[in-house]
């Protein structure tokens, strides 16, 4: 199947936002310079903003809607009301602060309508850092394990190389009406991915092709999860019935242990490993990566992995440049 058998379908595209008007204007722009010109954005202002309103109304391109929530409900809520007023066919989902290269939804289409059975296409991204410019993730999603221990059962010392940013996917409606982010503020992409491959008997799949930029470069405010580690080791306890025993492993130590360690929460130490062994089947990889993360300090960590990682100093990518870009 080829681009011109897949130009009648409607795109649904969610972006959610939170006082972030000159970047959610450049995220916006990405989608509506797509390729794929059958496409509606609807853009979900999470909380009172006036200056985003302002800015979104000098837009006039008929493809935009926007929808204002009275209070802040989070990055998960915001999607899921998003989704809940698009009448695309597939829906893809832009974080305010990112972008699409112009390719992005025709390449996913072409895959995503043709043999296969997809419920959801992701692809690669260029992630853009203070310390250079790489392409993510390193080893792509072939279906061959469980999606939680893709992203979770960590095999390398000082590096992950997993991921499925959010910005990445294209999802069926079909299948997001069962299925959606979660509502917690706390890994809520990881939910809708568990609940479409393990609950609702959906199939995904990772392009190889480069085809969104992820921006990294300074700390901003977000909607996503602030940290806290026992919320999030909370929301492990509800959905523990969609981890595998070594996945369960791989999140206590490595992605609750990066962030306690990060904060220097003490308290998280023997929690976490003792969590790990009692529920889990910790590799020894994940004991190992554990204590690196408490005896290394994190920008020594930061250091070695640009080094393995980076292709180079940052720079803006332009839309003339070639998306599939080999990982």
């Amino acid at each position: 199947m080829d681009a011109d058998s897949t130009s009648g379908i409607l795109v649904s595209v969610i972006i959610p936002t939170t006082r972030r008007p000159v970047l959610v204007q450049r995220a916006l722009h990405s989608v509506l310079a797509q390729t794929h010109k059958k496409l509606e954005v609807i853009i979900v202002i999470d909380g009172p903003n006036p200056e985003t309103v302002a800015a979104l109304a000098r837009i006039t391109d008929p493809r935009l809607k926007v929808i204002q929530n009275d209070t802040p409900s989070g990055a998960g809520a915001a999607r899921n009301r998003g989704a809940a007023s698009a009448t695309g066919e597939w829906f893809g989902f832009l974080d305010d602060d990112d972008e699409w290269l112009p390719e992005k939804l025709e390449r996913q289409l072409v895959v995503a309508k043709g043999p296969g059975g997809w419920s959801l296409v992701a692809c690669c991204c260029r992630v853009f850092t203070p310390e250079g410019t790489y392409n993510w993730p390193r080893r792509l999603y072939d279906s061959s394990i469980p999606v939680d221990e893709y992203l979770f059962d960590r095999r390398s010392l000082l590096r992950g190389d997993t991921s499925f940013a959010t910005p990445s996917i294209l999802v069926s409606k079909t299948m997001f009406e069962q299925t959606g982010f979660g509502t917690t503020r706390q890994n809520e992409d990881t939910t809708l991915l568990l609940r479409i491959t393990k609950e609702a008997g959906g199939r995904i799949v990772m392009m190889p092709d480069t085809l969104v930029v992820l921006y990294q470069e300074e700390a901003r405010e977000s909607l996503g999860s602030s940290y806290s580690w026992r919320e999030m080791l909370g929301w492990l306890e509800d959905m523990e019935h969609l981890f595998t025993k070594r996945a369960y492993s791989g999140f206590c130590l490595i992605y609750l242990g990066s962030q306690a360690a990060r904060h220097r929460d003490y308290k998280a130490f023997f929690i976490l490993l003792t969590r790990s062994f009692r529920r889990g089947r910790p590799r020894l990889m994940h004991v190992l990566t554990f204590l690196v993360f408490w005896l290394l300090p994190i920008g020594f960590r930061r250091r070695i992995r640009a080094r393995f990682t980076s292709t180079g100093r940052a720079r803006r990518p332009e839309a003339s440049e070639d998306a599939s870009v080999p990982t």
